[in-house]
């Protein structure tokens, strides 16, 4: 390139109708580049007419030790359960299904038993006791036992029927030391649980909530 002190002056006419080529590409290179950043940008409520944000996504985040495959929400396909259903009686098998079970990766969870109804017999008559509600409680695990570590909020009732029709309703009360040990196995679609006082659930997984991993 020659050195600017070399080159002769250009006529003032010149100079004028140069700057304005200059200046006009200058506009047309700058309009450029702001449709190029605009493409890459994320439109504007207002330039997407509106559109509500999409849901946040759950958190991935896994706590220390959880087991991957309990990770998700089951419903019961079948319970047995011993209940204490007669104060002056010792607890009776009662057997249910459609519990829901939603076991974060944090370490929290969320049972909810609307429409649930455990049955059973007394003294050949039959007894319910029928769900309404949910709880949430937090939960630990190795690869053998679950730990249902607390029930830390509940608006549950349990409602008891027997021949005589209904008998009481009793809240599920919050148990911030609940500390429930179950033994359980657990495959892609499969989860059991069970323990020696005669509990066992077979739960399948759904796609409520999803799996860890």
């Amino acid at each position: 390139m020659s050195e600017p002190s070399r080159l002769a002056a250009p006529p003032a006419r010149l100079v004028a109708v140069l700057f304005v080529i200059a200046a006009c590409a200058l506009l047309a290179a700058g309009g450029l580049a702001a449709v190029a950043l605009a493409d890459d940008r994320p439109e504007t409520a207002s330039a997407t007419g509106g559109r509500p944000s999409p849901t946040a996504r759950e958190s991935t985040t896994r706590a220390p030790g959880l087991p991957p495959c309990v990770v998700g929400s089951w419903v019961v396909m079948e319970e047995t359960a011993m209940v204490k259903f007669y104060n002056n009686e010792a607890p009776l098998p009662m057997i249910a299904s459609g519990v829901t079970y939603e076991f974060r990766p944090d370490g929290t969870g969320t049972t909810r038993i609307d429409g649930v109804v455990f049955r059973g017999t007394f003294r050949g008559n039959d007894i319910r006791l029928a769900g309404r509600g949910s709880y949430d409680f937090t939960w630990s695990a190795t690869d053998k036992a679950i730990t249902y570590v607390a029930r830390t909020r509940s608006d549950a009732t349990w409602t008891f029927y027997d021949q005589r029709g209904e008998l009481s309703t009793q809240p599920v009360e919050p148990n911030p030391a609940q500390n429930e040990v179950d033994d359980y196995t657990c495959q892609a679609t499969q989860l059991v649980e069970s323990n020696s006082g005669g509990y066992r659930s077979s739960m399948a997984r759904t796609k409520a909530f999803g799996v860890y991993g």
